[in-house]
């Protein structure tokens, strides 16, 4: 990706240095140059906002929710709607520019953030487009989400805002960021994988096995989420690994908020040994390392921005059935049969 020289304009306050795309291999420079995108297109989207349409074309595409949140792709609204040109007008303003310099320029600055989305996070469902103008923020990569103090927010006359980032606002607010439950592509990760091959297990351990039990999940109490409002609601994933078992569920069905509880029966494999459980709240999906119990390797790849809840590796003896064990975390319990 060519680096685009942003002309500054005191109006919108954009940096006049290069915003350049993601640099492979260094996490600290492609942090850097996507903040500075996601500063620069912050404020063009807080111009934008002023006018009514813009808010509505924003609105349909959040409303749509197709990741079950209150997010959409920018390569969707951008491609179905006029904001692209709305963008470039804000992008234009007070300075001399060509629109097809300008829809460039707000084409390179979106180009250079990885699965770039738009979201209202927080009072999504009270926000009326054709009467209220948020202000417009920006989650920040290669962060950790959890202690992040404040994040910046701007309004439509390019006025900056400090709001805290673990405490939702009391209005809506337009949070743009990095997009966690796509890959680049803007393919959804898979949600559920669930095997019950015996591939983990030499046949001679095939052989000896005679006790094999359904390992099953009945309850789960998210406690704490570990996922700031800016980022919408948090992917809750867990993978259980044992002899002959191996489930991943990235972004639990029903976990997405403190003191959230899910109550079920679902089978997650046969098992013919201790079986590991890890639970992490996913943020994102550049997978940096393995997810491992000890030195048990769990076969998942995680990202360094991802938050550990806790793992556990239970006897084969718990699913004999009735059991209904509670296994507690400070942000989690779990109970299995």
């Amino acid at each position: 990706m060519t680096a685009l020289a942003v002309a500054s304009a005191s109006t919108i306050g954009i940096n006049s240095s290069a915003v350049a795309a993601p640099a492979k291999g260094s996490a600290s420079q492609s942090a850097a140059g996507v903040n500075q995108s996601l500063d620069a297109l912050a404020k063009l989207f807080a111009r934008a906002m002023a006018d009514q349409t813009m808010r509505q074309n924003i609105h349909a595409a959040v409303a749509k929710r197709f990741d079950g949140d209150t997010e959409a792709l920018y390569t969707s609204i951008a491609g179905t709607s006029d904001v692209r040109s709305r963008l470039a007008a804000a992008y234009s303003h007070g300075r001399a520019a060509q629109y097809s310099d300008a829809v460039g320029a707000v084409d390179r600055l979106a180009g250079s953030i990885p699965r770039f989305q738009v979201a209202v996070p927080a009072h999504f469902d009270s926000w009326d487009p054709a009467s209220y103008t948020p202000l417009v923020a920006y989650m920040p990569a290669g962060v950790e989400d959890t202690t992040l103090k404040t994040v910046t927010a701007y309004d439509a006359a390019g006025k900056a805002h400090t709001l805290d980032a673990q405490v939702a606002p009391a209005r809506p607010v337009v949070v743009l960021g990095l997009n966690e439950r796509t890959d680049n592509s803007g393919k959804l990760l898979n949600t559920e994988a669930v095997s019950t091959s015996r591939d983990a297990m030499t046949t001679g351990q095939l052989a000896l096995a005679t006790t094999s039990y359904q390992v099953r999940m009945v309850k789960v109490h998210l406690i704490h989420d570990n996922e700031p409002w800016t980022k919408g609601s948090a992917e809750i994933s867990l993978r259980a690994q044992g002899c002959g078992l191996s489930y991943t569920d990235i972004d639990w069905s029903s976990l997405n908020d403190d003191e959230d509880i899910w109550v079920g029966t679902r089978e997650l494999g046969t098992a013919t040994c201790g079986v590991i459980f890890s639970w992490w709240e996913d943020d994102g999906n550049t997978w940096d390392f393995t997810l491992s119990y000890g030195s048990v390797s769990l076969g998942v790849h995680m990202d360094d921005g991802d938050d550990l809840i806790g793992d556990i590796k239970l006897d084969l003896s718990t699913f004999e059935g009735g059991t209904n064990k509670m296994t507690p975390w400070s942000d989690l319990e779990q109970w299995t049969d």
